[in-house]
């Protein structure tokens, strides 16, 4: 049997690592990523092109600066040990002054809205206060969401500021684990994504200059060395943490839209996609209980899982294109089964923010399982915009 070829020489042609957006969950890529790095049937260098958005940007930045796994997960475990973040005390003076404010403008309201929650107001009473059979609270919620609701705009507006948390101390920490304020000597082209809160569109920032066969619209790419601000504005998630100024903008996760960046990966010149994401293909823990946090996980896993099945199908219909019209302006790009946790079971409730050293460890230890797997597996081709069962896969050869 011939000796197996790293994945990244498999007919020459330049592979683009892929990673998404996740939280916390983040060290799941960084267990997928030692495998890869170290297995036989993987990677023996480096990608030629990584692609990133959130978390996913972080351990790309971090892979592309030349980090191992090991460092890597430290740098992870270190955010759980220290939390490097910092409550805006703005955001809460905020909110009392804005519960003050409304409190004085309550007498003020126009007769007609006063009207409709005083009407209101006794049948939500009777409802929750009952005894043994209520709560004041839900009470308070119905009156705030239906009969006071006009309340919530007011509220809101009087909370002058975006987020509830700064990320400084995380700018600090990136900047020792990076040896400075940018990737100096960067092994790879990268791509870090991110969001620019007062146009919402779509900001990349790549260390070198994309083609135009593979990006219509080259407007939104800012090519240069990237920042620590940059890394960090692709993680800033919206109203949790603060925006990051870049350039003049104001710059937020880049998950809220891409958070499976494919295209900036062929933009910049990767002919095969590897991309690694940090959802279960489906909930496969039937026993699991349902709950709130629960909910709000499967919640956030569909957003994301939607957001990626949208970018694959996209491909897939260019690679339609290229087949059917040949051009040396489109090409094939040959695009992998995502690498994935192969169940939630170690996924708890709030895991994209769980900062907690041993379930970034478990989730680590998951990533290291679930790249096994996938090289067990082939790796398989995703060739097809629909599950087809009765069709055999298509594996890449490795040898």
């Amino acid at each position: 049997m011939s000796p197996l070829k790293p994945l990244k020489t498999i007919a020459g042609r330049p592979l683009g690592l892929v990673l998404s957006g996740g939280g916390a969950r983040g060290t799941f890529q960084v267990g997928v990523w030692e495998v890869l790095r170290h297995d036989p049937r993987g990677l023996r260098s480096l990608p030629s092109v990584i692609s990133g958005t959130s978390a996913g940007a972080l351990n790309g930045a971090l892979i592309c600066a030349g980090l191992s796994p090991q460092q890597m997960l430290e740098f992870w475990l270190d955010l759980g040990r220290k939390p490097p973040v910092t409550a805006n005390r703005a955001f809460f003076r905020g909110i009392q002054n804005a519960m003050a404010t409304m409190a004085l403008k309550q007498p003020t309201m126009p007769l007609k809205q006063r009207a409709r929650s005083a009407r209101l107001l006794p049948s939500i009473l009777a409802k929750h206060l009952r005894p043994f059979r209520g709560s004041s609270l839900a009470a308070v919620m119905e009156y705030v969401l239906t009969a006071g609701f006009h309340n919530v705009s007011h509220f809101l507006e009087g909370i002058e500021t975006t987020y509830l948390f700064n990320t400084g101390a995380i700018r600090e920490r990136l900047i020792e684990t990076l040896g400075g304020e940018t990737i100096s000597h960067p092994q790879c082209n990268l791509a870090i994504n991110t969001v620019d809160i007062r146009s919402g569109r779509v900001i990349r920032f790549v260390n070198a200059q994309p083609s135009t066969h593979d990006e219509s619209d080259l407007t939104n790419y800012r090519v240069g060395p990237i920042s620590v601000d940059v890394i960090l504005a692709s993680a800033s998630i919206p109203i949790l943490f603060n925006p990051v100024v870049v350039d003049g903008l104001e710059l937020w996760d880049g998950g809220l839209l891409v958070n499976t960046p494919i295209a900036p990966a062929l933009a910049l010149g990767a002919e095969r996609i590897v991309p690694v994401l940090v959802t279960p293909d489906g909930d496969h823990s039937p026993t699991r209980p349902s709950n709130f946090g629960f909910a709000i996980e499967r919640l956030a896993d569909a957003f994301l899982e939607n957001a990626y099945n949208t970018d694959r199908k996209l491909l897939l219909e260019r690679n339609r294109l290229a087949e059917v019209s040949p051009s040396h302006h489109l090409r094939v790009v040959d695009l992998y089964d995502a690498i994935r946790p192969a169940s939630s079971s170690v996924f708890d409730a709030g895991s994209y923010l769980y900062f907690e050293p041993e379930a970034m460890t478990s989730m680590y230890l998951a990533g290291k399982e679930a790249a096994r797997a996938w090289l067990n597996r082939g790796p398989v081709l995703d060739t097809r915009p629909g599950p087809h069962p009765e069709l055999a896969p298509v594996r890449a050869p490795l040898d």
